[in-house]
């Protein structure tokens, strides 16, 4: 117990020294969404190398976190998604993420046109406040179709104009209405769409969180 402290300082922005993200994520309140219940599979995607930037920027750290009212208003979407059919859950990509991790991913993207994807560790983005999740259905466990994999730097990602993609055939009729039902369960439960990714979604717009929360500063 007193080795875990050791990890983690606690200050207005929880500095961390040596960094146990688990640590951290909890001495800063936020909420484990594994213990929400088994509807929810976490599969970190910046844990791996199957990411935009090719690279683990997580190590070992495989848990994924949100403060408490976002990860209340993710457990009541969960019950109106499996109130259409129990088969269906969520798998999480990604919630919060601390700011150092930021700056590697701005440094990826630098001179690159996926630039506009990445939020600015200047001041951090929703993530590194904790309100946002990049998340997907599963069915059965099973991850469903949506178009195209997480982390699509492309239109085909975008929710703005899906009927012409379903249309060109970029992505299938079956793909956007998975994403219908994702966008609707999340939203009715207060959270927000960013256009440009299907599977993004914040509790709050960062400016907002500023005001509420801290910086995942470490």
């Amino acid at each position: 117990m007193f080795s875990a402290l050791l990890t983690c300082c606690l200050a207005l922005n929880v500095l961390c020294q040596t960094v146990d993200y688990d640590v951290c994520m909890a001495r800063a309140g936020l909420v484990d969404l594994s213990t929400l219940g088994p509807g929810i599979k976490i599969d970190l995607k910046y844990a791996t190398t199957d990411n935009f930037t090719g690279k683990n920027m997580y190590g070992n750290f495989l848990r994924a976190y949100l403060v408490k009212p976002a990860a209340q208003a993710l457990l009541k979407a969960l019950k109106q998604l499996q109130s259409v059919d129990p088969n269906y859950g969520f798998i999480v990509y990604d919630a919060a993420r601390p700011i150092s991790v930021q700056r590697t991913m701005w440094n990826a993207v630098r001179g690159t046109a996926g630039r506009r994807y990445v939020a600015s560790p200047r001041r951090g983005g929703p993530h590194n406040y904790g309100v946002a999740v990049d998340i997907s259905l599963t069915y059965k466990g099973v991850p469903v179709d949506m178009g195209t994999p997480f982390d699509t730097f492309t239109a085909d990602a975008h929710i703005t104009a899906e009927q012409y993609l379903v249309k060109k055939g970029r992505i299938s009729q079956q793909a956007m209405k998975n994403r219908q039902l994702l966008r609707k369960v999340l939203t009715e439960n207060g959270f927000l769409t960013y256009s440009r990714e299907w599977w993004h979604y914040e509790f709050m717009r960062a400016s907002k969180a500023r005001r509420h929360y801290s910086l995942l500063n470490f």
